[in-house]
């Protein structure tokens, strides 16, 4: 009886979730190298946020490897805990199974790759866990997902594995703004800029009963076409609804420092949070033309940065990596 009364309780949670995100999608655009704010709706409201997570999981594993100088090429292993993980296993992985960490990353953000997603916080979390002596691997990555998020000042958001999956009451939570800002700080990586610009990957899995297989995966965002668009991701789940976090950029442009007064040539790049909205990518499109005809207009005005209500906070810039 318990155990119904729980199932119950989460399935009403996952459908109070998703008809909350039917209902009211929330978005935001902001410029992402002075943090102005272009406009936003309910950008604040706490949401699941599907396997936009897999970003958080992306980039904490890319600074371990900036700090660990680990090559990406190194090959890791599918964990036991991926047993049974059937949602979002593009390459059929099965524990045992090994491909690069490289690969893994490709497989993560293009495709939306759940067992990959899980390979990477394990092999990981391994690491975390020998240098503290002791501890669960996949645990301890998700800690790191989440102390990535404080430090980005990502108030509203809580991690609670690296794939995003609705797993009962453990459902990843953020808002619009958290994800803008979690886009502006892995856009400012290198590796992952280049990893989510690529339309697809092949990737090799060696495989303890299959052999040596490739695989292609392929860029699950539909924008990656549309002019300017070069990332991040796109993730669907019950809870969440469909989502989409989108980076576009435009031309470089000289322009005047507040400042020092000189001139400085300014690199263009729109970050955009969409949550919750079944028409995400048609959204984010009106969101791209009118974002950036805001952002004009601010600028043609004398580009006044004194309203502190108009800027986000940005985060601090993400170490250098290779690719």
């Amino acid at each position: 009886m318990k155990k119904l009364s729980l199932f119950l309780l989460t399935l009403a949670c996952v459908f109070q979730f998703s008809a909350q995100a039917q209902q009211r999608p929330s978005y935001i655009a902001i410029e992402a190298n002075s943090g102005k704010l272009l406009f936003s709706s309910n950008a604040e409201e706490k949401r699941p946020v599907a396997s936009l997570s897999q970003v958080a999981t992306a980039m904490v594993a890319l600074d371990w490897v900036a700090r660990t100088r680990l090559p990406l090429d190194t090959f890791i292993a599918v964990p036991q805990e991926a047993f049974g993980l059937r949602a979002g296993n593009p390459m059929d992985l099965q524990p045992g199974d090994r491909l690069t960490l490289r690969d893994a990353l490709y497989s993560t953000l293009l495709g939306s790759d759940n067992v990959s997603a899980l390979t990477v916080a394990s092999f990981v979390g391994r690491d975390l866990v020998s240098r503290r002596g002791g501890g669960a691997p996949i645990a301890a990555f998700v800690a790191e997902m989440n102390n990535l998020a404080r430090s980005l000042r990502m108030a509203k958001t809580r991690f609670t594995a690296p794939h995003g999956l609705d797993a009962g009451n453990s459902v990843s939570t953020s808002c619009a703004l958290d994800m803008a800002l979690l886009g502006v700080y892995s856009m400012q990586n290198p590796a992952f800029c280049y990893i989510v610009s690529q339309a697809s990957r092949r990737i090799e899995v060696q495989s303890q009963t299959k052999g040596r297989t490739m695989y292609d995966i392929s860029n699950n965002n539909r924008l990656m076409s549309a002019s300017g668009v070069d990332g991040i991701k796109a993730g669907t789940s019950r809870a969440a609804g469909p989502c989409l976090l989108l980076s576009v950029t435009r031309n470089a442009i000289s322009r005047r420092s507040p400042q020092t007064g000189t001139e400085v040539i300014y690199p263009q790049r729109m970050i955009i949070a969409v949550l919750g909205s079944a028409s995400r990518y048609s959204l984010a499109r009106e969101m791209m033309n009118t974002g950036w005809r805001v952002w004009e207009n601010w600028q043609a005005s004398g580009m006044d940065m004194k309203d502190p209500k108009e800027f986000v906070q940005l985060p601090v810039k993400s170490a250098p990596q290779r690719r």
